[in-house]
């Protein structure tokens, strides 16, 4: 009794802006990926409930061909709790956090599996033994992290970069992130990207450096990538608001090519403010994150333990459309 009495405290006295999280993957997002051949993916150390119910509901949508890498006795237990018989896809017995993400890098390198899903075993360990040179997945090209940012209710997601992998990022990686965020956007259907390169002002201000660099990253990506909208600097208001834009007297199309007020993805300037943006969308506005870390050899999946299945199931949608718009551009 006092622990529900504690429970209904506590929510009552939470934030007014909190919303309730995203139970399901909308279905228009899920549709996206539906006409792709479904890829062989490894889910890394696949024990727990989470994690089993993601490659489930994976494999029954046909968005992915889940290889279940862990303790095999362990996987067949919580698949048993969930009432799911993992026998249905390819099970390889692992032997702890090393040992699994060893065998499921061991599977990228054979051809066997087109992508890797975190599953439970720690960050570092993860992605620790995948940026190695002799993993063979870290190639040339830095490992750049996105979400897609999916309305509970369907509609255009809102990508942001980079919120989990590079803690201060330079110009030339924003650039990267500018580039490998308009290929994403393209695999969703958007084929004119419109990208904002954020900081805390439009003005280019030498004693707040990332306005300056986010010019110079609009520069650099425009010329790799001129068929998409690149600019910057934008404040977040006038990147996603067209009132906004009216306000400030902008004029989208003249001054910043279409992207104030509509911008389609985000360039953050650092891990901090991407971290926070992306989850005050969350919990602000029950948004679903799916995230994807791409430039490697294959998509990479990066879970948290607080992660629905809703979130990891609309991040191998993200992988499966990635993956297959990288196949369309070779």
């Amino acid at each position: 009794m006092a622990m529900a009495m504690t429970a209904s405290r506590d929510r009552q006295d939470a934030s007014p802006f909190l919303r309730a999280a995203a139970v399901e993957c909308p279905p228009d997002f899920i549709a996206l990926a539906q006409n792709i051949e479904p890829r062989p993916v490894a889910f890394v150390r696949a024990t727990g409930r989470a994690n089993l119910e993601t490659a489930r509901d994976a494999f029954a949508a046909g968005l992915a061909q889940p290889i279940l890498v862990g303790e095999a006795d362990q996987i067949a237990a919580d698949a048993a709790a969930i009432g799911w018989d993992p026998t249905v896809v390819e099970v390889i017995d692992a032997d702890g956090e090393v040992g699994a993400i060893e065998t499921a890098i061991s599977l990228v390198q054979d051809g066997r599996a087109a992508g890797l899903v975190k599953g439970h075993l720690h960050t570092d360990v993860f992605m620790g033994q995948i940026v190695r040179r002799s993993s063979g997945i870290r190639l040339d090209k830095r490992l750049i992290h996105i979400f897609a940012m999916v309305p509970s209710n369907g509609g255009r997601p809102l990508l942001i970069s980079d919120a989990a992998v590079n803690i201060s990022p330079d110009v030339e990686t924003r650039t990267e992130a500018a580039l490998e965020m308009a290929r994403l956007l393209r695999s969703i259907g958007v084929h004119h990207p419109r990208i904002a390169v954020l900081s805390a002002t439009e003005s280019e201000l030498p004693a707040m450096p990332s306005s300056v660099e986010a010019a110079l990253i609009v520069a650099a990506a425009s010329e790799v990538d001129p068929a998409a909208a690149y600019a910057g600097p934008l404040s977040f208001d006038l990147a996603v608001s067209p009132e906004s834009a009216v306000i400030k007297g902008v004029d989208v199309n003249t001054q910043t090519g279409g992207v104030a007020g509509y911008a389609d993805g985000l360039i953050v300037p650092d891990i901090v403010s991407g971290n926070v943006l992306f989850k005050s969308i969350v919990y602000f506005a029950g948004g679903l994150a799916a995230g994807l870390v791409v430039g490697g050899r294959v998509p990479i999946i990066l879970t948290s333990r607080s992660d629905p299945p809703s979130s990891r199931l609309a991040s191998l949608v993200l992988a499966q459309l990635y993956e297959a718009e990288g196949q369309i551009s070779s």
